[in-house]
């Protein structure tokens, strides 16, 4: 059995990792805060972006 790390998180892993809801986990991802990735319906983030973004790391840019 192979045992490895996901490096690419969903909005299940999202709401897992912060303890909130689905409709929240979906707005944090949609946020802007932090690079997503969009692929047909699923919202993807990679592992370290959003930890980085947790740790207050990886601060948002503004847009204007």
């Amino acid at each position: 059995m192979c045992q490895y790390k996901k490096e690419m998180l969903e909005v299940k892993d999202v709401m897992d990792v912060m303890g909130i809801c689905k409709p929240k986990a979906y707005e944090v991802m949609r946020s802007g805060q932090f690079h997503v990735v969009k692929m047909g319906r699923k919202y993807l983030v990679h592992e370290e972006v959003f930890q980085d973004w947790l740790r207050g790391k990886n601060k948002a840019k503004k847009r204007w």
